[in-house]
């Protein structure tokens, strides 16, 4: 008996050290500073829970065990960890909310040992009548997700600390940047950022409160 709980104990606390020491990792500090932007930037806000299809946005879904429960996911291996969301932007400067559709898939190159969970993504945001424009970029995940194992490995749950999390680009993927227009945005060009904000009732989704500042030029 005392044999297996020395064997549990020691157990627990390799994982604990072990994830200590992955969490605290130096690499796991230098993720790269989100994206600066110029121009007129606009802000705009979506919640969690719009309907999407493939993936879910967890921690165990950027790990690739993520299913979406909602419906069939994606089932071909090409899309297998792909989603596919469409949603209403409320612009935050009270202007006219915009359509969009935004596509996202896990990057290639995510690793845990080098802090990388990161998704690419593309966006089509299309304001009725006016036009539309249509984005491309990534994003890293990496900062919520860590504060949330390291609250977790306190016992207090996935619980991301901070209010707010800007997200800087993937690692090699280059700038986020507006790519084409339509209409009023024909001759547009600029870039964007997103940024992620937990909430309480549902703080293992990194969808959560979410908003995308966008530069026009």
């Amino acid at each position: 008996m005392m044999k297996a709980l020395v064997i549990i104990a020691g157990l627990l606390i390799g994982i604990f050290a072990g994830a200590t020491v992955l969490l605290f990792n130096p690499i796991t500090f230098m993720q790269g500073a989100p994206a600066g932007l110029s121009g007129a930037i606009r802000s705009f806000e979506w919640q969690s829970g719009a309907g999407h299809q493939g993936m879910v946005l967890t921690p165990a879904g950027l790990l690739g065990f993520g299913t979406d429960t909602s419906g069939a996911p994606f089932r071909d291996p090409g899309i297998r960890y792909a989603r596919a969301e469409v949603v209403s932007l409320d612009d935050e400067g009270e202007g006219t909310p915009a359509l969009a559709v935004r596509l996202s898939a896990l990057a290639r190159s995510n690793s845990l040992l080098q802090a990388r969970l990161g998704m690419a993504t593309t966006w089509n945001v299309v304001w009725p009548g006016r036009g539309s424009v249509l984005l491309a970029g990534s994003e890293t995940l990496w900062t919520p997700v860590r504060d949330g194992l390291w609250s977790a490995l306190r016992g207090r749950g996935f619980h991301p600390g901070r209010a707010r999390y800007p997200l800087p680009p993937v690692p090699g993927f280059g700038p986020s940047l507006l790519i084409a227009g339509s209409g009023e945005f024909a001759a547009a060009s600029g870039s964007f950022r997103e940024e992620f904000a937990p909430v309480d009732d549902a703080p293992g989704d990194l969808v959560g409160l979410r908003r995308l500042h966008l530069a026009i030029e």
